[in-house]
């Protein structure tokens, strides 16, 4: 009878995206788990103090740039490319005469 009258509680609710929140237990830094008493929130996500905050946020800066850096290159290669296919101007045409 005790299971009958037992009632879970829901899991959190996001109304913005319609699915279920995943509530974080470790600090996404160094992975230790988070107490309630200690937690530093900062762009959403909850760490354990500011150290692991500034540590995380600047791997993410360096991510960024490495990535920002590797599109470049992309793009770079793609220019050289493209001019080196394209034909002289001015010597494929046949002269009259």
């Amino acid at each position: 009878m005790a299971e009958a009258t037992a009632t879970q509680t829901p899991a959190p609710y996001n109304k913005s995206t319609g699915s279920a929140v995943e509530e974080v237990k470790n600090c996404p830094a160094c992975k230790k788990p988070l107490r309630k008493a200690r937690r530093y929130y900062r762009n959403g996500t909850y760490y354990c103090n500011s150290n692991c905050f500034k540590k995380a946020d600047a791997t993410a800066k360096a991510a960024k740039t490495e990535a920002a850096k590797a599109e470049a290159a992309k793009v770079e290669t793609a220019k050289v490319e493209t001019a080196s296919a394209e034909p002289a101007q001015g010597g494929s045409e046949p002269t009259k005469g």
